[in-house]
């Protein structure tokens, strides 16, 4: 399952960080710039608040239906003639519920089944819970647009080899 999660990593998250580059971060620089820039247009002001969000245990927790909803509006959505690179949205959709549905972990030298969220370390969980992301959060980065304001969300991804 690993080859198959990072190949879908491949072809998704390209496509993820472009769609969601203005509400994201990809690095500290990053972060920096869009700070600088936010100043430079004139809206950084003494009363300007600054917060910051960790979502506990984001990739194991994320809903396995409702991102897997998440994924094929996102697919549907980038895809050309309904094809996202060589992959149909079906042949996208089928090897993301494999990965799911397929992932374990050994604890105490027993094996279980992962029945919640997504495996920690999978590519595609990655790519999964920040697709499921970016469509949850879309109602606060268009306020935060209407109001001049910065949203940012900070991502990373595993990239095969």
């Amino acid at each position: 399952m690993t080859l198959t999660s990072k190949l879908l990593n491949d072809v998704l998250a390209p496509i993820f960080l472009t769609v969601a580059r203005e509400s994201t971060f990809v690095n500290d620089i990053d972060v920096i710039r869009r700070l600088e820039q936010y100043r430079n247009d004139g809206y950084f002001k003494s009363i300007t608040k600054f917060i910051t969000i960790d979502v506990t245990d984001l990739y194991t927790m994320i809903p396995r239906e409702g991102s897997l909803q998440a994924l094929a509006r996102f697919c549907i959505k980038h895809s050309y003639q309904g094809k996202i690179g060589t992959f149909t949205i079906d042949h996208i959709m089928k090897m993301a519920r494999l990965i799911l549905d397929t992932n374990c972990f050994v604890f105490n030298n027993k094996y279980y089944k992962q029945i919640r969220g997504g495996a920690m370390g999978s590519a595609f969980t990655q790519v999964l819970a920040n697709i499921y992301m970016l469509e949850w959060e879309q109602e606060l980065i268009q306020h935060q647009r209407d109001h001049s304001e910065i949203y940012g969300r900070l991502v990373s991804f595993f990239y095969a080899q």
